[in-house]
């Protein structure tokens, strides 16, 4: 489903795949987040995902009241899990509105990992 509005001089519209990408690309800059998986991924987290494939590692669902957002995450090994999936909920939502103005009612983080560096 595609959000659509009408303009005095046109028309916009706001493709899921758009969203993704800001969802994806808002998570990534969060600290303690090393990067996006692709959801359907079983076997480990071998191909951890940057750049422009942010938006594999996010779900979109939108209706007429919103947008619901899941996101697949590798976290750094020490940060607080909890902590970091908050903040990514909070500035997901806020950069989907601020940049779409469309309500997030969801944003839900799913932790698949958590990466050591040495």
């Amino acid at each position: 489903m595609r959000d659509s509005r009408e303009t005095d001089i046109g028309k916009i519209e706001i493709t899921p795949e758009a969203l993704a990408t800001i969802a994806g690309a808002a998570a990534v800059r969060c600290f303690g987040i090393v990067g996006m998986v692709p959801r359907g991924l079983r076997q480990g987290f071998s191909e951890i995902l940057g750049g422009d494939a942010l938006s594999r590692g996010v779900e979109i669902k939108q209706d007429e009241s919103g947008v619901k957002i899941d996101l697949w995450v590798v976290m750094s090994y020490g940060v607080n899990i909890a902590q970091v999936a908050h903040n990514v909920m909070q500035t997901v939502g806020y950069e989907i509105e601020k940049m779409t103005g469309l309500r997030a009612l969801e944003v839900n983080v799913n932790v698949m990992g958590v990466r050591v560096f040495e």
